[in-house]
């Protein structure tokens, strides 16, 4: 089973910096311009991929998540370097969820 997020970024040079790391990174599998697939270096799982970036808008990326992905979380808060993402559990701007709640890692 898997998990959809709206990630949205207040600012896009953000948005970018992040999905240049995350491309540049060990758990990155495949992507083009519109989607990124990425494996959790530390599950070592037999999916094809752990977490999907699709590309929605210059602020937004759709993230789907299908299963605990702590490494893939790291990585993330890692990619921001202290900026900001609010993050909307099936892209309800009226359920917003913490990172760690979208990489499925108990808080």
């Amino acid at each position: 089973m898997s998990y959809e997020y709206r990630l949205v970024f207040d600012d896009p040079s953000l948005m970018q910096s992040v999905i240049g790391s995350l491309k540049s990174s060990d758990s990155f599998v495949e992507g083009g311009k519109q989607e990124i697939l990425l494996k959790d270096q530390l599950l070592q799982s037999h999916a094809e991929y752990d977490a999907r970036l699709m590309l929605e808008s210059d602020f937004s990326i759709w993230m789907e998540v299908n299963s605990k992905a702590i490494g893939l979380y790291g990585l993330m808060i890692n990619s921001l370097k202290g900026g900001v993402v609010k993050c909307y559990e099936d892209g309800d701007l009226n359920d917003e969820v913490s990172l760690k709640e979208a990489f499925r890692i108990k808080v």
